[in-house]
Order: structure tokens, then C-alpha cells, then sequence
């Protein structure tokens, strides 16, 4: 099985290319992706990308196409380089593999207009510690709180901020008062806790924190997945509690991935050190690897060694990302991010590699699957996504 190629390995495809030594995959996903940016100059900017591209490698690319005699060719710019069409490549080109048939295949093209449904934005409901409730999107004024010593507003990029204003007011035999912030399906936000731990919800989540860190620790509560850039203090270390798991850190980056519905809890380390512990087992995480712990008491912690992070953390980044991961697990993550309804009843057995922009449609990611294997989907009213499978 083929696995899923990095800028690397994506250099040395084109480079295979332009040396005749490509294979008919490859050939026809540098070919097909070249004539999809002539197609589609129009959300280009060519007075800004001609100055690094080169000439010899358009013309190069240009000649190669044209030999074939199977395309013609709209040029996009009057040159060209691997590394600009590689840019432009990772920018919105998808590239997937199916197990079955490791092809490479351009899903540029027309849509069905019933599947078209718009990716998830950043959106979510903040609940203060009385009770009342502020809805997060893009027309949520700015100033949100400023009370107790504790401002509370939401930044222009969206995420919402929480700045310490009067430590005076704060000490620890005040009661804590928690706030919650909750992402519907289709919805994901951004939240900067008041010591200064950044935070991303995935869509389907929520976070229980304390307006202000005070004691011995920093405790916050979450179901769902986020991910965690958290501040370094070593005197209060934070911990994240999901599903009978607990994750203790001074200062790192790390993703949780504690869906209800699922039934693991898995903790992915890219930078640092983190204890993850259940009611019965600990185990300590170095940079790379992941535990993934059940959710019974009598579960155990299991740690897998190099991972690639970058697929865990793909959603904070604004992909989708597959590495070997089973066609429901797919659906599992268009259903939360494309508030669909998915009928698993049919659902094959397949696995698959690729990459695709989270901002795509939904039209876009199935169009997609459907060309990578023997499937098909049909959306019905009530956004409720059906899978049907060729025999």
C-alpha cells in the first residue's frame, strides 16, 4: 500500500515528470492538475507568482503536455516552477488514494448541485458563569464581558480572549466561576484561557474552564477534540479531564480527541511531555507518540509510536487528513464538520490516503470518494447523506 505523500515526495512526482521517469499515476496528476490552473486563471495572480517562477520549467512541462497530444493546454502564467506548482498544488489540490487502486485523480471538475452543502465556520456558544449564553460568529460585537477583574472579548480573527485585568480581584478563596464554550456541528472556535493556553475546538465540542486559574492547578473540562498550545507555569500545572482520562502538563502542545460516540480516547504529543492517566493506569507521552486509552474503568492506556502528528492535527490546520483511516471514519468527520446525518448502514469497507481543504464543499470531499472507489452518495432532504455501494 502506498502511503500518503509529503512536499517531498510531491517534489520528486513533478521532477519524475519532467525526466521522463514518472509513472502513468503520476503523469497524470502533474498533467491534469497543470490544465485544471488553466482553466481556472481566474483566481490567480500572476503579477505577484511571475517573478519565481522559472522559465525553463514551464516551457519544460508545457512541451512534455503538449508531445502527448491529449490536452490542451490554457497556459496559467508565463512561468513556472516545481516549487510554485507545488505551492499552488497544496493551496487546493486534492490528492487521495483508495487501498484498492492507489490512483491519483483530479476532482476539479463540474459538481453535483444537490450535494452541495457549505464546510463548517467558526461559530460556537459561550455560557458565563450565570447562566447567560452569547452566540459567537462573525456579527458577535467584540466587547463580550468586564467584570471581576476579568475582560472577556472576542478578536477580530474570531478567537475569543480572556485578560486578567485587576489581579487584586482575584484570589484563591474566591469561588471559581466556570465558563463553557460549546461548537455545534459545522462550527469550530478559538479560545485564549486567561493564563494565556491557546485553544482550538473541533466542531461538536466543549470546554469547561475557570475565568481565572487560581490554587494549585489549571483544570479544564472537555468533550469533543481540541487542540492545546498550553502556557508553561510550573507551579500550576494543567490538566485536561475527558472521559475518565486525565492529562497532566506544565507546558506543551498536544491534541484530545474524546468524542462520546467514540469509543477510545486518544492523546497525541507533537511538543514536550504529558502524563495521561485513567482510574486505573499512567502512562507518560514523549513528542510523537499517542495514547489511546478506552473509555471503561477497567481500560487500559495504550501508546503508539510515531505518529504522524500532522494527520491528528490536520483540523486545526484547516484539512482533512488520511493516512490508512476506514471510509467511517471519514463520514464521522464530515458528518460533525457538514452537520449531515449519515446513514452507516451500507458503508464499506474501504480505507483510504489524502488530503483534502476542510473549506471545500461538501459536494467537493464526495465527489472525491465516489472517484477513488466503488461508491456513491445521495443526499437526501433533512441533510442526510446516504451510502451506496457498486458492486
Amino acid at each position: 500500500m502506498n502511503s500518503f505523500p509529503n512536499r517531498k515526495d510531491l517534489e520528486k512526482i513533478v521532477e519524475r515528470y519532467l525526466s521522463g521517469t514518472a509513472n502513468a499515476d503520476e503523469v497524470r496528476f502533474v498533467e491534469e492538475y497543470y490544465n485544471f490552473l488553466g482553466e481556472n486563471n481566474q483566481d490567480a495572480n500572476p503579477a505577484e507568482e511571475v517573478k519565481e517562477f522559472e522559465e525553463a520549467n514551464f516551457k519544460a512541462i508545457q512541451t512534455k503536455i503538449a508531445s502527448t497530444k491529449k490536452s490542451k493546454i490554457k497556459p496559467l502564467f508565463k512561468y513556472i516552477s516545481v516549487a510554485a506548482l507545488l505551492a499552488i498544488v497544496f493551496g487546493g489540490f486534492y490528492y487521495f488514494q483508495v487501498q484498492s487502486t492507489s490512483s491519483i485523480v483530479n476532482v476539479a471538475q463540474t459538481l453535483k448541485k444537490n450535494l452541495d452543502i457549505l464546510p463548517g465556520t467558526n461559530k460556537a456558544i459561550l455560557t458565563l458563569a450565570d447562566g447567560s449564553i452569547v452566540i459567537l460568529d462573525e456579527n458577535t460585537s467584540s466587547d463580550i464581558s468586564d467584570q471581576d477583574g476579568i475582560k472577556i472579548s472576542k478578536e477580530k480573527d474570531g478567537q475569543l480572549v480572556y485578560t486578567i485585568v485587576n489581579n487584586k480581584l482575584l484570589n484563591a478563596d474566591k469561588n471559581i466561576a466556570y465558563n463553557t464554550i460549546s461548537t455545534p456541528k459545522g462550527g469550530q472556535y478559538q479560545v485564549i484561557l486567561p493564563d494565556g493556553t491557546k485553544v482550538w475546538l473541533n466542531a461538536a465540542s466543549s470546554l469547561k474552564y475557570p475565568e481565572a486559574f487560581v490554587g494549585k492547578q489549571r483544570l479544564v473540562l472537555l468533550t469533543g477534540e481540541a487542540y492545546f498550545e498550553v502556557a508553561k507555569n510550573k507551579s500550576m500545572p494543567f490538566r485536561v479531564q475527558s472521559q475518565n482520562q486525565n492529562v497532566e502538563v506544565l507546558g506543551t502542545h498536544f491534541n484530545i480527541n474524546s468524542y462520546l460516540d467514540d469509543n477510545t480516547v486518544k492523546t497525541t504529543l507533537l511538543e514536550g511531555s504529558v502524563q495521561v492517566s485513567n482510574l486505573k493506569f499512567s502512562k507518560i507521552l514523549k513528542p510523537g507518540e499517542q495514547a489511546i486509552s478506552g473509555i471503561g474503568e477497567q481500560s487500559s492506556i495504550k501508546i503508539a509510536n510515531d505518529v504522524d502528528t500532522d494527520d491528528e492535527t490536520a483540523w486545526k490546520n484547516g484539512l482533512f487528513q488520511f493516512n490508512d483511516s476506514e471510509l467511517k471514519v471519514i463520514l464521522n468527520q464530515l458528518e460533525r464538520w457538514y452537520d449531515i446525518k449519515i446513514d452507516y448502514s451500507d458503508v464499506p469497507a474501504k480505507r483510504y490516503n489524502g488530503m483534502v481543504p476542510r473549506k471545500s464543499k461538501l459536494s467537493e470531499v464526495l465527489k472525491m470518494l465516489e472517484k477513488t472507489g466503488n461508491i456513491k452518495f445521495e443526499l437526501e432532504e433533512g441533510r442526510k447523506l446516504k451510502v451506496l455501494s457498486e458492486k
